[in-house]
């Protein structure tokens, strides 16, 4: 036998954490009073990473737009940024470790303090997982052993080459209409499209869209949407790369601004900071051997449990067509979208989860930009007990029918530890002499409740094919409680 080695990514911890940012917001000398808050819109996002040994630091910020109605009645809007800087202690938590999350608001309250100031509280939810790069050793070559019988598996897995990762900007004018005059930028959204990759010598090229959208009002208080797709490319030096290796490429946002060029650009100035990170891995087969039994010797042998990447992958799609009754809309200008779990039923083997699809609608009602905030409830049956899941919306389409809002949503929901599975190698393996003290040929043997024809034979230390062959069983390993079974010794 030898010893084999592979290099895998191994997800060693997951952790959630919830916090809680609260601010005063003063509303600039340039901008009328408040008399209503019509709605809050932000983008989260972390900038900053620190990861020691049993500590990780991390610090993010949310741009949040006020919207309201003033005194004079037009709609205006301020613009703030929240920080936050929090920490997780574990002793899970390695230096050479990289995180992946999600984050996203669960909660937005604006409380009008007075004419002049707003108090906003925001809490967010950051589900991290922390990975590092492992070398796993495993025996290999067990059919070298003679008088062995083996109980396999042949696992296909996920065998880390190398990663990496660079900082990347994108700067953008976006172009308006020329009759437009912006005196308020009231959404941004951005969303990462298209995403492929192609390998050259020792790099990796990857290449995306931005797809990028503003709503923003004007000096005649109409409400206009400014939107464009940006390519993105870049190089991500990897070693040792080929053309038979997979690329996983995942795109951080790290920093967001927007403003408004000047009246004679006719246009919004717009920076986005990504860290861009690319996995490079090749799949590989391996045989594990699970159990094992010498014939006329022992065989003793230890084993180390093993958790490995595959391409399996435990997901459900989830479908939402409903109509939402929008009272006095006139135009519908943009709808939020996000989903999240509220609660979880273990049911043996699977867990029921119960979330909630999370609809803001930016509409025009009258001569004033409207926003209703409505939930929709659904329910998916997966799997295991994965503490969280992860949600992929796979389509999102909304179309105004009169007064109703026609919402036709696609959720494609899989638990975050879906493309996991732990495995059992063995590590040491030491024989030694058997003394067979039983003296007779043949036993009757009646078998009993879980028996397979691995564990009779084991048990007996005979080939299981002399058992097949003796009580003609063909090649099946099923055999049915209280059987009579022959056992030639």
């Amino acid at each position: 036998m030898e010893k084999n080695i592979i290099s895998i990514i191994k997800k060693s911890a997951e952790m959630q954490k919830t916090i809680e940012i609260k601010g005063d917001i003063i509303v600039p000398d340039t901008k009328p009073d408040i008399v209503n808050i019509i709605g809050t819109n932000s983008n989260q996002y972390i900038y900053k990473e620190d990861c020691q040994d049993g500590k990780y630091k991390f610090e993010g910020n949310v741009d949040a737009h006020i919207i309201y109605l003033s005194d004079n009645g037009e709609t205006k809007c301020i613009q703030t940024t929240l920080d936050f800087i929090d920490y997780i202690e574990d002793s899970k938590i390695k230096e050479n470790m990289f995180t992946k999350y999600t984050i996203e608001i669960t909660n937005i309250e604006t409380r009008i303090l007075n004419e002049r100031k707003i108090s906003v509280t925001i809490q967010l939810k950051i589900c991290f997982s922390f990975f590092e790069n492992n070398e796993i050793e495993f025996l290999d070559g067990f059919d070298s052993l003679e008088n062995v019988e083996k109980l396999q598996e042949t696992v296909e897995l996920k065998s880390l080459v190398a990663s990496n990762s660079i900082k990347t900007s994108l700067k953008e004018d976006i172009s308006i209409d020329e009759i437009d005059e912006i005196t308020d930028i009231l959404k941004t959204d951005i969303q990462v499209v298209n995403i492929e990759n192609k390998i050259s010598y020792n790099k990796v090229l990857s290449k995306a869209d931005v797809e990028i959208k503003v709503l923003y009002m004007t000096v005649e208080q109409s409400i206009k949407i400014a939107t464009a797709k940006v390519p993105i490319m870049n190089f991500i030096d990897i070693e040792k790369v080929t053309d038979d290796d997979e690329c996983e490429i995942d795109y951080k946002v790290r920093n967001m601004l927007f403003k408004t060029n000047s009246k004679e650009m006719r246009s919004i100035a717009c920076q986005i900071d990504f860290e861009v990170s690319c996995e490079v891995s090749k799949k590989k087969e391996i045989t594990i051997v699970q159990d094992m039994y010498g014939i006329g010797k022992n065989i003793s042998f230890t084993q180390k449990p093993v958790e490995i990447q595959t391409d399996n992958c435990n997901k459900e799609v989830v479908n939402i067509n409903e109509n939402i009754l929008v009272e006095d809309i006139r135009n519908l200008f943009d709808v939020d979208c996000r989903a999240n779990i509220v609660n979880k039923i273990q049911n043996g083997n699977f867990c029921n989860y119960e979330g909630e699809v999370c609809l803001g609608f930016y509409y025009e009602t009258g001569n004033n930009l409207g926003v209703k905030q409505v939930k929709i409830p659904f329910m998916v049956k997966l799997e295991g007990n994965a503490s969280e899941v992860e949600i992929n919306f796979t389509k999102k389409q909304f179309r105004l029918n009169n007064e109703d809002v026609n919402c036709d949503v696609e959720m494609e929901i899989q638990p975050n530890n879906s493309n996991y599975k732990t495995i059992n190698i063995i590590d040491n393996i030491e024989e030694s002499e058997w003394v067979d003290e039983n003296n007779y040929a043949m036993v009757v043997y009646f078998v009993k409740q879980g028996d397979t024809i691995w564990n009779i034979a084991r048990n007996f230390r005979i080939p299981m094919n002399e058992i097949r062959k003796i009580n003609n069983l063909g090649e099946t390993d099923n055999v049915k409680v209280g059987e009579k079974l022959y056992i030639m010794r």
